[in-house]
């Protein structure tokens, strides 16, 4: 009996000398069992750069290179250069898969997903917003879209804290400059019992994030109202060697220190 399943892309591209063309060779490594052995097969497939013609073969390209790129970062995967990089950048834009953001400096960063096809706004985008420094944005293509609406920077941050995630928990700290509706982010937080995370966060973000606002007195005043001498993890048996007095007053362990926001000072 044998059974298969797509594992992983590898991108090799070919320059050809005669025609001066170059093509992407996407390599699909695909896992085999036969019996009690273990063997890849692996599947080597053509797309051409510059005469790819055709929403389905754009979609494979788009696939494999789901991720978020700055021009160069762009180019340097794909081996080509500057001119044909904004040519598929642009072909790619066009039929959806791409959305273009600004990092630190204005400089342009194009989020490549196969979900921006899809009508919506995702948390994950929400939360990359409230981001200035690139290298701290998150790319995610397992995000929660929501429809019909834009979602709040409320509701991002609780949807960050949800994930459980270091890389979110990072990133959500910025959101805290952007929360205007203080009621909201109670209510949102008592819903999902997360309100001592969320004023344990609040701190750390104080002193590591520029203009982070105050949080309201009435806050902070139901907070403290909702402390136990139980610890709770945010993400599981992580804790901080940096802020253990914030732990120690909100009874959670936080799975930061300051070594991983030392991008939040850049």
């Amino acid at each position: 009996m044998a059974t298969a399943g797509f594992h992983k892309f590898i991108l090799i591209v070919i320059k050809s000398k005669c025609l001066n063309l170059q093509f992407v060779y996407i390599l699909i490594a695909i896992p085999l069992i036969i019996g009690l052995i273990n063997r890849k097969v692996y599947i080597l497939k053509a797309i051409h750069l510059i005469m790819i013609k055709g929403t389905n073969k754009y979609e494979k390209l788009a696939e494999p290179l789901q991720g978020i790129y700055t021009l160069e970062t762009f180019a340097d995967r794909l081996k080509i250069d500057r001119s044909k990089a904004i040519y598929i950048i642009h072909r790619l834009r066009k039929l959806g898969f791409v959305k273009t953001s600004y990092g630190a400096g204005k400089k342009r960063l194009y989020n490549l997903s196969l979900r921006n096809k899809q009508k919506g706004v995702s948390y994950t985008a929400k939360i990359n917003e409230a981001l200035q420094n690139p290298a701290i944005k998150i790319a995610s293509f397992n995000s929660y879209y929501v429809h019909d609406r834009i979602p709040s920077y409320e509701e991002a941050l609780i949807y960050a804290i949800k994930q459980r995630d270091v890389r979110y928990i990072i990133a959500s700290l910025a959101l805290f400059r952007k929360i205007s509706d203080w009621t909201l982010l109670y209510r949102l937080a008592k819903k999902e019992d997360l309100i001592r995370e969320v004023a344990a966060l609040y701190e750390i973000a104080r002193r590591v994030v520029r203009k982070v606002r105050r949080m309201p007195k009435r806050f902070l005043h139901l907070a403290r109202k909702r402390k136990t001498d139980k610890f709770h993890y945010i993400v599981d048996c992580i804790s901080s060697d940096d802020f253990k007095e914030i732990e120690k007053r909100w009874k959670i362990y936080i799975p930061l220190n300051r070594a991983d926001l030392e991008e939040y000072s850049r």
